[in-house]
């Protein structure tokens, strides 16, 4: 164990001598062979006395254990730490939420640092974040505090020109204030809302007056949902329990390069916080994770409704004025300024006159833009979320199911997640509390109704998975009820919920099937749609979870252990694959050449692929390949219902197991099914890739390195659990390595293979048993964004091996860890 004690940082001059010049070992701080157990102490000067102190321990999968006395000591050992790891990333979003982009990175691709600078503006997003410092409690208060200052100690140790990672020697890395930070956090609670809108802000300009900007494509209106960001979550009660006790299992799919990527650790205030899991980053907490006694993981609420997109009727000649019931209202207007980077390093001060009605913002989108008739507009659920912290600290620090159950009930704070959480009583419980709008039964039915046509709502829904209503009319206002966060939004009383003994689920449908045998029904389709055909991926969560007997993942007695939760989420099976591959390969043997667009194609290798497949999306699995292109041959549609595909239909009284059995073939002409392998055998051909190739072979990472890493699992079409797929959400700088020419959008297939960024994340499954919480965790992309960092492709490497590791959570595990590193750390 190597030790490094009293690094004093005084608020007015942040020293850190502990360990300069020291050869340092895997974690950055000196190597056990170089230093020993040597103190290096560097007391604090007696003018000034630190403000915080706390302990950080690093254990050899580099994740952080934090130990301090109060809330400020813990937020300051959690900043320092996470600085390490992503100062870059945080120093970038803190860019963003200040409009400074274009200031220090130039006006970007088709001004896009120019939009997000005006768009964040326009949001106001820091005077939000003064408003929110007012309301937020003592113990969140210090913890946020606490944080910002232990990031800046490590900027002021190390020095801005020396942080390692994608940002490296960049003039933007600087010391941040509380304010910077709260308004990221207010960002981040806006992901599926205004976040991903505020570059169709910057651009909305009446027609008329002016130069009309360019839009942006109706799809990036709902980018979060668009992008596949998405999750698998389990929480396990007694009944399905091997050990009588809760379990939980967390699998979120979020990107593995920019803001949205996790991060580990550990915090511990002694008798008062003990928990542990993964947070996304700058947030001083844990989003999914377990203290002693309660465990609990989110997926995204794909199905739900985060804000409303308003059409207004424009009063003819006058397009800054729209149509409200019968009266006419003036939208308002403000301009604004900003310094934006020239090619020669100077800086050059642009100005836009932007505007708003009654909603929120007016937005400018690509093909329904701001005419002389019509105007888009929005109203966001979560644009005054001052609760999203507050709500991780609650969670965090709750000592049963029913304090647990609280903090939703008390802070509403959730934004846009699902929840599952298990106990160790053996409580299983589900709540989606994302903000949600308000409105009339009769507003949603006749947005239901209008998905049924062929208008604009219906467009917007199909392109974005927005809900776009008529602005003009007044009955489509947000209805205001007590016990809401917000006023406007659902009350807390009536969202969807469930509590269970066996188990409650999610994979990014709606809320219908938390647990097949008790649907939730009778809430609002701005939650979710209910009865209605779900993803495979769903129906392989419930398929796993409900099976027992020879060759359940749970064994004969339908009841999980810790492994085999571990193997259901990285066993790379689908219920698709269980209900079609054979007769498939019936269909498809002892056939050959078949015709495409006046083009023949043999699917012979194709069909001996298939036909010697294990049905995994396994490294070494043969086959895979090939129906992943033959099911992504296929809409999402058509592989939801009967048609194409099958021929026995969804039931929405047997949701688990329709559609199912292979359509049959035609009377007369070719198979469509033998079509759709032939799709399947010209896309492979078009990309170089051998029908009887490995995923080792053909799938694979770059992270932000250039080496490369081969993955397993699957994307969304296939439907297996542990989806990897290609796809960008963020708004950070951050670079993205480059991929071949794309031969199918589909299923990411380009001519270098499938080059994956975005899938399974932090993978943990926890039971808890008699002698407390017991865990098991990998995190794909690691704990640092620095590419030059001694473990940097480590946890991807376990990953593709399906090595999970042993957490250490209990103090006698963490200091057995002949790995560890431990710094003393004080300041502010």
């Amino acid at each position: 164990m190597t030790k490094q004690r009293g690094l004093a940082l005084s608020s007015a001059s942040l020293v850190a001598l502990a360990c300069a010049g020291c050869l340092t070992g895997p974690h950055g701080w000196p190597d056990e062979d170089t230093q020993g157990s040597s103190t290096g102490a560097v007391e604090t000067t007696d003018e000034v006395e630190a403000r915080y102190h706390a302990t950080i321990r690093w254990t050899g999968d580099n994740v952080a254990h934090v130990t301090a006395d109060s809330y400020g000591d813990a937020g300051f050992g959690l900043g320092y730490a996470f600085a390490r790891d992503h100062a870059c990333t945080l120093a970038d979003q803190v860019l963003k939420v200040r409009s400074e982009r274009a200031r220090y990175l130039g006006p970007g691709y088709l001004d896009k640092h120019v939009n997000s600078d005006f768009g964040h503006l326009v949001l106001d997003i820091m005077g939000r974040a003064d408003a929110t410092l007012a309301t937020l409690d003592a113990d969140t208060l210090a913890v946020v505090e606490g944080y910002t200052a232990g990031y800046n100690a490590y900027l002021e140790e190390v020095g801005p020109a020396a942080v390692k990672g994608w940002c490296a020697g960049a003039d933007w890395i600087k010391p941040i204030e509380v304010r910077d930070l709260v308004a990221y956090h207010l960002s981040l609670g806006m992901v599926a809302s205004s976040s991903q809108v505020a570059e169709f802000i910057a651009t909305a300009t009446p027609p008329g007056m002016g130069d009309q900007l360019p839009g942006k494509p109706l799809r990036d209106l709902g980018a979060a949902k668009r992008s596949g960001f998405g999750s698998n979550g389990w929480g396990i009660g007694k009944d399905k329990s091997a050990g009588g006790r809760g379990m939980v299992l967390v699998n979120p799919h979020f990107p593995w390069l920019g803001e949205l990527r996790l991060w580990e650790s550990h915090i511990t205030i002694p008798g008062e916080l003990d928990v542990y899991g993964a947070g996304l980053l700058g947030v001083p907490g844990i989003n999914m994770g377990f203290n002693e006694h309660v465990a609990w993981t989110h997926t995204f609420s794909q199905a739900g409704q985060r804000m409303t997109i308003y059409s207004l009727n424009l009063v003819p000649g006058e397009p800054t004025k729209y149509y409200y019931g019968d009266e006419v209202r003036e939208m308002t207007s403000q301009g604004y300024t900003i310094a934006v980077k020239q090619d020669d390093g100077a800086l050059a001060e642009v100005s836009r006159t932007l505007y708003r009605t009654h909603y929120g913002p007016v937005l400018n989108v690509l093909g329904f833009g701001w005419n002389e008739a019509l105007a888009a507009t929005y109203r966001d659920a979560n644009l005054d979320n001052d609760k999203l912290i507050p709500m991780v600290m609650e969670m965090n620090r709750a000592r049963s199911m029913e304090e647990f159950k609280a903090a939703f009930a008390n802070t509403k704070g959730m934004p846009w997640a699902h929840t599952m959480a298990a106990d160790d009583q053996g409580e299983a419980w589900y709540i989606d509390a994302s903000a949600t709008p308000n409105l009339r039964p009769e507003t949603v039915a006749t947005w239901v109704a209008d998905l049924e046509g062929a208008g604009f709502s219906r467009l917007v829904y199909e392109e974005a998975g927005v809900m776009l209503i008529d602005g003009s009319d007044p009955d489509n206002e947000w209805v205001e009820e007590p016990g809401a966060r917000t006023p406007g939004l659902v009350p807390h009383d009536r969202l969807p919920a469930l509590s269970r003994t066996d188990y409650v689920c999610n994979a990014n449908d709606s809320h219908w099937l938390t647990n097949a045998a008790q649907p939730l029904v009778g809430y609002p389709a701005t939650h979710g749609f209910e009865r209605t055909p779900q993803s495979v991926r769903t129906r392989t969560n419930l398929d796993i979870l409900t099976a027992s007997g020879e060759g359940a993942f749970a064994g004969p007695d339908g009841k999980f252990t810790l492994d085999e939760l571990a193997d259901a989420v990285l066993g790379n099976t689908s219920i698709a694959t269980a209900l079609l591959l054979d007769d498939v390969v019936a269909r498809c043997q002892g056939e050959d050449l078949i015709e495409l667009d006046n083009e023949t194609y043999s699917i012979t290798a194709a069909c001996a692929a298939l036909s010697g497949w294990d049905g995994r999306a396994d490294l070494d699995s043969v086959g895979a390949i090939v129906w992943r292109e033959f099911l992504g041959s296929y809409s999402e549609a058509q592989r939801e219902d009967s048609g194409a595909l099958f021929s026995v239909g969804f039931d929405p009284d047997d949701p688990v197991a329709t559609p199912h059995t292979l359509k049959a073939p035609p009377d007369e002409g070719t198979d469509d099914v033998l079509r759709h392998l032939a799709r399947a055998v010209r896309a492979l051909e078009d990309a170089g890739v051998p029908a009887d190739a490995t995923l080792r072979e053909q799938q694979y990472t770059h992270l932000l390195g250039g080496e490369r890493f081969p993955v397993h699992g699957a994307a969304h079409a296939e439907g297996v659990m542990n989806q990897v797929f290609h796809s960008i959400l963020q708004t950070s700088s951050e670079g993205h390595p480059a991929r071949g020419e794309v031969i199918n959008a589909t299923t990411d297939l380009t001519d270098e293979g499938y080059a994956l960024n975005y899938g399974s994340s932090f993978l943990m499954v926890t039971e808890f048993t008699d002698d407390g919480p017991r865990a098991k965790a990998i995190l794909t992309y690691g704990q640092s964004e620095d590419p030059e960092a001694a473990d940097y492709g480590r946890e991807m490497e376990a990953y593709a091996n399906k090595q999970w590791r042993e957490v250490r959570f209990r103090e006698a595990d963490i200091a057995a860890d002949p790995a560890l590193v431990t710094l003393e750390v004080s300041g502010g």
